[in-house]
């Protein structure tokens, strides 16, 4: 069994006597069996100022895990962390404003703890910060500057910034046309998994079986855009809202 999974005597006495690392280690290794045994001894590591324990609080907190749903209090945590620089804790506060989850909906201070995270090199923040930099939702819109931070993003292996930067790349959208560009960013997040870039994919090879079927020659994509058809109906439906992510 992993050290994760048995907590040595060493730690738990250690916790025991208040450390506050100690207590931290021993509710991570608690939380893969028993998540309800864990929030007492992240609770008191939050409340020592254990940043970590302070994000993950806050997200079992928000999400409901292992304790009743409490968004007010989560918030509570992820602003102590988030004022630490702790960059899950600022994207996922960032999450609580643009949805009103514990806060008043606030897609303006979203966008900041959004940038803050975003700037600290979060993949997550840097998608979320370009979705509202699209739509012009707390911040001006600004397309040129929602593609920077999608390039970011995708360059980290984002699957859903990988699409919707193909997306901006088809369309001309804060960026020049690049049709070839956009094609790789697509296969990329359909091979990471995405089901917006799988269906999208299986319909090209919709537009590309017909003019074949008819006696033309296609254009090179049936056999691949084939094979993401049947990825797109075998995979099951992933959440990828930034509220469902772990801290970190």
């Amino acid at each position: 069994m992993s050290k994760l999974a048995m907590p040595t005597v060493w730690t738990r006495m250690k916790a025991e006597l208040g450390d506050s690392d100690a207590q931290y280690h021993l509710a991570e290794a608690l939380r893969a069996t028993d998540v309800a045994a864990a929030i007492p001894w992240y609770r008191r590591a939050a409340r020592q100022g254990h940043v970590a324990a302070q994000t993950m609080l806050a997200f079992l907190l928000a999400n409901g895990i292992g304790v009743p749903p409490d968004p007010r209090r989560a918030v509570s945590w992820y602003r102590r962390a988030a004022s630490k620089g702790d960059v899950g804790a600022q994207n996922n506060l960032g999450y609580m404003h643009e949805h009103g989850a514990g806060v008043p909906c606030n897609p303006a201070k979203a966008a900041l703890w959004y940038r803050l995270a975003a700037l600290q090199q979060s993949a997550a923040a840097q998608f979320n910060l370009a979705l509202l930099l699209l739509d012009g939702r707390g911040v001006d819109r600004d397309e040129a500057e929602a593609v920077h931070w999608l390039r970011a993003a995708a360059g980290q292996g984002h699957p859903s910034a990988q699409y919707r930067l193909a997306l901006c790349l088809r369309e001309g959208v804060g960026t020049e046309r690049d049709p070839s560009e956009a094609a790789l960013w697509m296969q990329a997040s359909a091979a990471a998994g995405d089901r917006d870039a799988l269906a999208a994919l299986a319909d090209r090879r919709a537009d590309v079986v017909a003019p074949a079927a008819e006696g033309g020659e296609g254009d090179g994509w049936e056999e691949e855009a084939f094979g993401w058809q049947h990825q797109a109906e075998r995979r099951p439906m992933q959440s990828v809202h930034a509220g469902a992510m772990p801290p970190g």
